[in-house]
């Protein structure tokens, strides 16, 4: 039994006790007199109880095993405070989550506080995950603009300094601003490839692509036979302050709270033409999409696309409907029509719709990447969910965005949708 040393200077021992038994409640949790006991340390798991810890991951379930653990009042991996549950604290056991924290000094011992202030120690190894990379918010930021990747556990070590590299290229250490889930940094003349973090727990390289041309649908610039194709387009076409050629541009009209019916808001491009079998079309104009992207393992896809909402035109009402279907579905004799978006024909469809969080959403004239995995594809128009579920290849013949209702009211408004890169590509 030691008094606590050094380590914990910049922690406060709460005074209080986590419980107080009373009349009422003869069963409530108290704190034990005297000091813990410690034998060892198990998986939670039972099959795995004979089994002893000396090291976990943060965030992981442990259990204690000892003597008189319930006058344990504060438990430290390092120096970070573990939450303490009381319904899972015996005399005998106590199951606890590693913290989530990384460690500012690393002792490799927990520390069991008892309410007199008395601290027993314990040796424990908290092994810290390599870091985790999710997503960059711009997958076509050009050269000397700033990027931010998305994930977890990026750590500068004074010993061992964080590092990124795109596509191979190192990014620039002074160029970064370093978090735990978030690194800004200033986009290297780099070609396409992935991205890599390497910390001193180890190196991950992302699944997504920098400049990414796999599995493009339309980039707008002839790249792929796919052009808008249906009734009433109203796009128009620009290079002006985009990422990469041209880019397809929605709006200015009006969208109701509601999200109404509003074909100006509408991109249609459906397979097919005037006459034959749609599924016939191996190039051209109306070739269905599946026809030259392998959709086969699509639940491990998403849908992605560069999209640009000006400031000066925010969204704040409607979904953006992302549906694909299979030439069948929106097939009308030999064309097609906008049945297959309604209600009733409950085709699962993606809702995107980032203004309901805070009540409007541009991208502060910068672009981002929308990234929705094809699990996501689940919902009806009004937001409820869909009927006919995405379930072959085949159900990626056509595809339509399109703004319009999505089950949740706004403010009526009045945005610009610059997109860019349509495409289908791995997500795991």
């Amino acid at each position: 039994m030691k008094h606590i040393d050094r380590i914990f200077t910049a922690i406060a021992i709460s005074a209080g006790l986590l419980a107080v038994s009373c009349e009422d409640q003869p069963d409530a949790f108290k704190l034990a007199d005297g000091v813990p006991q410690l034998h060892y340390i198990r998986p939670v798991d039972v099959a795995s109880a004979d089994s002893l810890l000396t090291e976990a991951y943060m965030e992981s379930q442990i259990c204690l095993v000892g003597e008189n653990l319930r006058s344990i009042q504060e438990l430290l991996f390092n120096d970070q405070k573990a939450v303490l549950n009381t319904s899972f604290m015996t005399d005998n056991t106590l199951i606890v989550s590693v913290p989530k924290n990384i460690p500012n000094v690393v002792s490799d011992k927990i520390y069991m506080v008892t309410p007199r202030k008395d601290t027993v120690e314990a040796d424990f190894h908290v092994k810290v995950p390599g870091p985790s990379l999710t997503s960059m918010s711009c997958e076509y930021a050009q050269a000397g603009t700033k990027a931010v990747i998305y994930g977890d556990y990026f750590v500068d070590d004074p010993n061992v300094p964080f590092e990124i590299s795109v596509a191979g290229v190192p990014v620039g250490k002074e160029t970064m601003r370093i978090t735990k889930t978030a690194v800004t940094f200033t986009v290297p003349e780099a070609p396409e490839g992935t991205v890599v973090v390497k910390t001193i727990y180890g190196e991950t390289e992302s699944v997504f692509h920098y400049k990414d041309s796999r599995g493009i649908i339309t980039d707008f610039d002839g790249t792929t036979d796919v052009v808008p194709q249906g009734w009433n387009i109203n796009v128009a076409y620009s290079s002006e302050n985009g990422i990469d050629g041209e880019y397809a541009m929605l709006g200015p009209d009006s969208l109701s709270e509601d999200g109404g019916w509003n074909e100006a808001y509408k991109l249609p491009f459906w397979c097919g033409n005037w006459n034959g079998d749609p599924m016939s079309i191996t190039e051209g104009p109306g070739i269905p999409i599946c026809n030259f992207i392998d959709f086969t393992d699509f639940k491990n896809m998403a849908f992605k696309f560069e999209l640009c909402i000006p400031s000066s035109n925010p969204w704040s009402a409607g979904a953006m409907q992302i549906i694909f279907t299979s030439a069948e579905q929106c097939a009308n004799d030999s064309w097609q029509n906008n049945t297959y978006i309604n209600v009733e024909n409950g085709l699962s469809r993606a809702l995107y719709r980032p203004w309901a969080a805070s009540g409007s959403f541009d991208t502060d004239d910068k672009w981002i990447t929308v990234t929705i995995p094809f699990s996501d594809f689940k919902y009806n128009a009004d937001g409820t969910e869909g009927l006919v579920p995405l379930s072959s290849p085949k159900d990626f013949a056509s595809l339509v965005i399109w703004p319009w209702s999505g089950g949740l009211n706004g403010t009526e408004c009045s945005p610009i949708f610059k997109i860019d890169n349509l495409r289908a590509v791995p997500n795991r």
